[in-house]
């Protein structure tokens, strides 16, 4: 997994939202009106006051009148630029969306056999939805932060240069300071924290699948204790970044209090007066929630960065085998008895784990095969090869005298008909599922792959026929009723070749 620094993430975050600068652009805008405009009514509030010890002769009424506006001006702004920030988060995560299942398509199906399933689960759902703290939350709000600066630095310089200087150290501290240290601090957690719920959510489908054995052979205790480690060790490291963030919190409130007081000295001890001090201070007081809102990325923002990171190096992970579609397309002869599939010395190791060695195979057109042998020795894994889901380690694979490495995948799909040892069906009806296989098929040759599964009996007795629905994962039918359709599915298909893993394991 390529490890990326935090900047570089927040770089490459960006770029993925690059078409939507404009909105980006009204949100800081936005937010730069909405910080200014609470600065002002505080400031206002001191002139309140400073006007009723009869300080300065401004009227009474045009402050509050001021006010008014600041506060209109505050509440339109605020919802503006909240508008805004989600509307380009919610934009790009639904690119990001679309991003991750192409790039699991593409990955797949070798990027499924040998990856945590909850992890890629949780990758797709929680980790994408985390992201969303760093377009809502992060971009905007460091533009804003720097904007806002620079402006309040400007105002109180005009009246004390030194109070300027101190302040800027202050907002230096808060807004850069504790981002980095507390980032620092919290990515090691974020990190594990993303990857030991990515653990759990696959726990909890293991133990969803085998809920009736759990039952069935009491392993029910072992199983909670199972979830409850995981989960101890999960809460552990939520507490973790959660007192962080309290300590985190805690510093910014000092910072402001201690800035505040020092200020107050300071401008005492050289003489500002009364009436420029308190509107002064009071402004200072308030100014630094906009800094604030870039100190709080720093826990916050780990786990952010850290699904980023997973996504970004989701993306541009390259497949274990590329699509082929500058290669040959298969033209497969109607007759003959020629050789169709021929494995010359193939060899093939899961990592270190050696599963097939110098295998050879001649399979004719029209021929039968069946290849038996112990759990592990490589049967399923043989019929991957063949369908180019993995590569060989050495050796070749041809169909019809082309070796499948280049042949278009497409193509040699499409000439193929695989049936895995387990068969998967999608929420729809029966005929939603079996037309997978053929979105053009009729009713009559529906009802002839049926038939040939010796399946049709079975399903002309349901209720709704072929138009009854099937539940996730097919689970409203027995294993055998799905195994059957599964090779009605293959028979609709009608290719030249098959491929059928364990087919009557369940019949």
């Amino acid at each position: 997994m390529k490890k990326r620094t935090s900047l570089h993430i927040m770089i490459d975050l960006m770029i993925l939202a690059k078409e939507h600068f404009f909105d980006l652009l009204i949100a800081i805008v936005a937010g730069i009106v909405s910080f200014l405009s609470s600065t002002s009514i505080a400031v206002l509030a001191a002139m309140l006051i400073v006007k009723s010890a009869g300080l300065i002769a401004m009227p009474f009424a045009g402050i509050v009148r001021l006010m008014l506006i600041f506060a209109f001006l505050r509440g339109v702004s605020r919802y503006l630029e909240q508008y805004m920030n989600h509307l380009v988060a919610f934009k790009v995560l639904r690119t990001l969306r679309d991003k991750v299942f192409a790039a699991v398509r593409r990955l797949a199906p070798a990027k499924i056999e040998v990856s945590n399933k909850g992890e890629l689960i949780a990758m797709i759902t929680a980790d994408i939805e985390l992201i969303e703290v760093f377009y809502a939350h992060t971009i905007s709000p460091i533009s804003i932060a720097v904007i806002c600066v620079l402006i309040y630095l400007t105002a109180i310089f005009i009246f004390s240069p030194i109070i300027a200087l101190l302040t800027l150290i202050s907002y230096f501290v808060m807004g850069v300071v504790l981002p980095i240290l507390f980032s620092k601090w919290a990515k090691d957690t974020g990190s594990g924290l993303r990857k030991e719920i990515g653990d759990l959510n696959n726990i909890f489908l293991d133990l969803l699948r085998g809920i009736i054995e759990i039952m069935q052979f009491a392993y029910r205790d072992k199983a909670v204790d199972i979830v409850q480690n995981s989960n101890r060790s999960l809460v552990k490291k939520q507490a973790r970044l959660i007192g962080q963030l309290a300590l985190l919190l805690a510093l910014e409130d000092l910072i402001v209090v201690l800035t505040t007081g020092i200020i107050i000295l300071v401008g005492m001890a050289t003489g500002l007066s009364r009436d420029i001090l308190l509107p002064l201070s009071f402004g200072i007081f308030f100014s630094f929630p906009a800094v604030a809102n870039v100190a709080s990325l720093g826990n916050g923002l780990s786990q952010s960065l850290a699904c980023g990171e997973r996504v970004l190096n989701l993306l541009e992970e390259e497949p274990i085998i590329q699509e082929i579609t500058d290669g040959i397309n298969l033209s497969l002869p109607k007759g003959g008895k020629d050789c169709l599939i021929k494995i010359d010395n193939l060899s093939f190791s899961y990592g270190q784990q050696p599963v097939l060695k110098n295998f050879n195979l001649e399979i004719a057109q029209g021929e039968f095969v069946g290849i038996q042998g112990e759990s592990g020795c490589g049967k399923s894994t043989l019929l991957k090869l063949i369908m180019y889901f993995l590569p060989a380690d050495t050796g070749s694979i041809s169909i019809s005298g082309h070796p499948v490495r280049t042949i278009n995948t497409q193509s040699l799909w499409n000439n193929i008909s695989y049936m895995t040892q387990s068969t998967e069906f999608f929420e729809g009806t029966i005929r939603d599922n079996l037309l997978i296989a053929k979105p053009d098929a009729t009713d009559d040759e529906l009802i002839t792959a049926l038939k040939r599964a010796s399946v049709l009996e079975f399903v002309e007795h349901l209720e709704h026929g072929l138009d009854t629905t099937l539940t996730e994962l097919g689970d409203n039918f027995s294993a055998g009723e799905k195994q059957r359709l599964g090779l009605a599915r293959c028979f609709l298909e009608d290719a030249k070749i098959m491929l059928l893993d364990e087919p009557t394991s369940n019949l």
